[in-house]
């Protein structure tokens, strides 16, 4: 199990044992993890602090209580986990498998303090308010570029051009990017008629020359995507579609199968919660998800059917290019801006701009860029671009 540790996560273990030792405590405890993870330089650390977290009040409460329950022999040789401890471990592996990363982390050491809910630390971080499912879902965002390495997805602006049929401008590099693979599932959670939607989405993929099956006619179950060799996910209403995933525990299934190479093909809201998190959809808020974060299969935004200012327009509203400058006065991610006929073709590390019209790049503090395609857009994908 350690050998899968990330070398931030085998810090962590060495301050753990020297926390236990400072204390004069012969066990290693969950408390002992979560000292070493206050000290050290690490992602779950920075985790905890976007979760609002004040760090020097979680290791005052920590310590005080610890304090009560001082221990008085001391140790420099082999100390042993604790049940808790071991619990805590075995809870890390679980969170790891479950995101899909070959990897464990810091990010999987504080998940695993919360597997062990009658742990000190659990009870402290709870009190404080950090809520597990909250933090499960700003993990999902920590997946370095090693671990996209298979990805093979094709994000699309949108499903229809003017004149032309649905997903017709996009067919061939549909059928490119699938290859041989026949089984496509689909996510039809974005619109309310499952059924209607599916059928659309049946008839246009059998004309490409692939089955196509929906996750709701299998109970809406993770378990459908074992008899599928690729997913799509189309448009509609990104809120919507993004609270489903999360209510029927598809969003960290399907990341885990298109890690681990399963083609994905997204469609405007499809191509939104393919991204970092759905900040920058154009929809409506009809229903709350538990949170914006998404797959996380690109390191940044993307504002499907993005549309340029008119400059003859009376309109005084807000533009689409002045709402992306808002989101960079609090984020610093970049967006890309995804016109009608505009898509992306991703192959590991590489990424290409595909289709009949540019893209707009927005980054903060920078200006406006315009890629037309085909282009490549590799550098998007490193991670901290902006």
């Amino acid at each position: 199990m350690f050998d899968r540790f990330s070398d931030n996560a085998k810090k962590i273990m060495s301050a753990t044992r020297q926390e236990a030792i400072r204390l004069r405590h012969d066990y290693i405890a969950p408390e002992h993890m979560l000292l070493a993870i206050l000290q050290q330089p690490c992602t779950a650390r920075d985790l905890l602090v976007a979760q609002g977290m004040d760090l020097d009040t979680l290791r005052e409460a920590l310590l005080s209580v610890l304090d009560q329950t001082g221990g008085t022999k001391a140790s420099t040789g082999q100390l042993p986990f604790t049940p808790e401890g071991k619990r805590v471990l075995e809870g890390s592996l679980a969170e790891a498998s479950r995101l899909g990363h070959s990897y464990i982390g810091s990010q999987h050491l504080v998940l695993g303090l919360l597997h062990v809910p009658d742990s000190l630390p659990a009870q402290v971080l709870t009190r404080l308010g950090v809520d597990l499912e909250q933090l499960r879902a700003a993990v999902q965002g920590t997946i370095p570029l090693a671990e996209r390495s298979r990805t093979r997805l094709l994000l699309i602006s949108n499903s229809t051009m003017h004149g032309g049929a649905y997903l017709e401008h996009c067919g061939n590099e549909i059928r490119d990017c699938l290859g041989p693979r026949k089984r496509v599932m689909f996510v039809p959670y974005a619109l309310h008629d499952h059924d209607g939607y599916t059928e659309r989405a049946r008839n246009a993929f059998v004309a490409l020359g692939h089955e196509l099956f929906s996750v709701h006619e299998r109970n809406h179950s993770p378990r459908a995507l074992d008899d599928a060799d690729a997913v799509f996910i189309g448009g509609g209403n990104t809120f919507r579609l993004l609270a489903a995933l999360y209510h029927y525990g598809l969003l960290s299934a399907i990341q885990a199968r298109v890690l681990a190479g399963m083609p994905y093909v997204g469609s405007s809201a499809g191509t939104n919660v393919a991204t970092l998190s759905i900040r920058t959809t154009n929809d409506m808020p009809i229903v709350q998800p538990p949170s914006f974060t998404a797959l996380q299969l690109v390191p940044f935004q993307i504002n499907p059917h993005y549309l340029d200012p008119d400059p003859n327009s009376r309109h005084m509203g807000e533009t689409r290019e002045e709402r992306i400058r808002q989101f960079h006065e609090e984020h610093g991610t970049p967006v890309l801006g995804l016109r009608e006929g505009c898509m992306l073709r991703v192959e590991g590390e590489r990424m290409a701009l595909r289709g009949s019209t540019a893209a707009r790049l927005f980054r903060r503090g920078m200006a406006a860029e315009e890629f037309t395609p085909p282009c490549e857009m590799s550098f998007l994908l490193q991670p901290d671009p902006a």
